[in-house]
């Protein structure tokens, strides 16, 4: 929804004559082997109100992601992958035979257009004005809705007014279950994506949530890698301060009502995005693929789990690692995302090590002599990055 409403609002902008470009194109992804993520039919029907046939990329002929660096090159970040994958040079190739300079991303429509179909941040305003018969009339609403307990709901809303120590953490901010105990003690505000507890007084709860909803993502755009192969510029019509401001002045019952997401923009975008896209349930998710590429890969996978750098720096228990890869292999339910993260991070800290980037680093973990991350990670000179900086330009 997010990239289409982007798609089609810029078509009416042009047809009015209010926009300085001459038009957009589109790319498109695709997957048909993943059962929830068929895009095709969605984007087809944008195409077809259009008129123009954008770029189409298929992702489900890619490459499976090899847990691996180019040894020639330095990765400053987890990200920071030199060699593209083929989908990478098939978008190089749609931007450089269109001409294209600017990329429209739709990052930040969910967070600020109420996509999160969550009661929470309507009923901490509702707590937070002492509206209680409309607080009662949510609860049993969002209750049927959610077909869950009204006081579970309730209790969501209660406990963001108090300190995390006091009701525990809930489950989707926990830590991964296979870091090490003493990292997620030393990093417990990054974990949990530093949040702060919700002040009573004050400015409304749901937009001291949008405050810190925004910030996280200015965090995840700031450790986005910089693409080094194509000279475009990126922007993102969700965050423009503008919007901003509008869509945090807007109550949140009217940008997410019980059993509608988003509600506000579905019916201010009717008519101008195909109903098709407006009365989606949800948007697509990839599933399958990982769990793929963990089988395919799982001979390399278990090689790299032997003698973890992620261990040695204490960042991750080897056999609680290797336990939920199992897991994820046999097709048990494990938290994905977070694994292949950690698989990401364990191949760049290896490929750091190459570089002799950590101060009296070792191949063994050594629970005599912990070595916390914190303190060993970039542990070197200004001089030793220009030296670096200049072996590799010397390499290219």
């Amino acid at each position: 929804m997010d990239s289409s409403s982007i798609v089609c609002m810029a078509d009416t902008i042009i047809a009015r004559g209010s926009a300085e470009t001459p038009r957009l194109d589109t790319v498109s992804y695709y997957n048909d082997s993943e059962p929830n993520w068929n895009e095709r039919p969605y984007f087809t029907k944008v195409e077809e109100k259009r008129g123009r046939t954008g770029c189409h990329i298929d992702a489900g002929k890619q490459e499976s992601f090899k847990f691996e660096f180019d040894s020639d090159h330095f990765a400053a970040t987890p990200g920071s992958v030199d060699r593209p994958n083929e989908a990478a040079k098939q978008f190089a190739a749609c931007m450089i035979s269109g001409g294209n300079r600017v990329v429209l991303s739709g990052i930040g429509g969910d967070e600020v257009t109420g996509g999160v179909p969550t009661p929470t941040p309507e009923l901490e305003d509702l707590l937070a004005r002492g509206q209680f018969r409309m607080l009662a009339h949510q609860l049993k609403v969002w209750a049927l809705n959610k077909r869950k307990p009204w006081f579970h709901l309730l209790f969501e809303a209660a406990r963001s007014f108090f300190p995390p120590t006091l009701f525990g953490v809930p489950k989707h901010k926990q830590a991964a279950p296979w870091l090490d105990p003493q990292f997620v003690k030393r990093n417990r505000g990054a974990l949990r994506g530093y949040q702060s507890r919700v002040k009573l007084l004050g400015p409304l709860p749901n937009f001291q949530d949008s405050l810190g909803t925004l910030e996280g993502l200015r965090r995840r755009l700031g450790s986005d890698a910089l693409l080094q192969s194509l000279p475009d510029e990126k922007r993102y019509p969700y965050l423009d301060r503008s919007l901003l401001e509008f869509m945090y002045a807007v109550p949140r019952e009217q940008l997410v009502r019980p059993g509608q997401r988003r509600s506000l923009m579905r019916r201010a975008l009717a008519g101008i995005v195909p109903d098709e896209i407006l009365n989606r349930k949800r948007k697509a998710f990839v599933s399958r693929r990982s769990l793929v590429t963990i089988s395919t890969e799982w001979n390399s996978i278990v090689q790299m789990t032997k003698h973890m750098t992620t261990s040695f720096f204490w960042i991750v228990d080897p056999q609680d690692f290797i336990e939920a890869l199992q897991k994820a292999r046999r097709g048990e339910v494990v938290p994905l995302v977070p694994l292949l993260r950690t698989l990401a991070v364990e191949t760049w800290l290896a490929h750091v090590m190459q570089w002799r980037l950590f101060h009296n680093a070792g191949n063994e973990r050594d629970r005599a002599q912990p070595r916390p991350i914190e303190r060993d990670l970039f542990f070197f000179s200004a001089q030793r990055l220009s030296q670096l900086g200049k072996l590799d330009r010397e390499r290219r």
